[in-house]
């Protein structure tokens, strides 16, 4: 017997959402600091918490969402839990846990590439001169 099945891939989506989501975050957080220097995200952005909500908020909740991505991206997720060190089992929390240091590390990685890029452009636009 065959079947076919549908698979919602949401992973990237997510992971898009919570890097624009940052990108607001940064962007507000210049608006209100007027910082002379791009702001570390972990020192800076997230001391209130805000990005490990980002994060968290875009990781799945519904049975059938994880374990799509899990099928979709078991390797990904396997190995984005295993560089944050936190444990041995990838499928900790029903492998919400992966799926939250997986989009973790996207978002590191994003502002690592281009935070700089939205800094210079926000100082533009004051008219902010080194």
């Amino acid at each position: 017997m065959k079947r076919k099945v549908e698979i919602d891939d949401t992973l990237e989506e997510n992971v898009d959402s919570a890097i624009e989501q940052v990108k607001e975050e940064l962007i507000n957080y210049l608006d209100e600091n007027k910082p002379d220097k791009l702001p570390d995200l972990g020192n800076d952005l997230d001391y209130s918490g805000a990005i490990h909500e980002i994060v968290d908020g875009s990781v799945p909740i519904h049975t059938k969402e994880i374990e799509d991505t899990w099928y979709l991206y078991a390797n990904e997720l396997e190995e984005a839990y295993e560089h944050a060190g936190v444990g041995e089992n990838p499928r900790e929390n029903h492998g919400m846990a992966a799926i939250y240091y997986y989009v973790d590390a996207k978002v590191w990685e994003w502002y690592r590439n281009e935070a700089e890029e939205v800094f210079e452009e926000w100082k533009e636009k004051q008219n902010i001169n080194e």
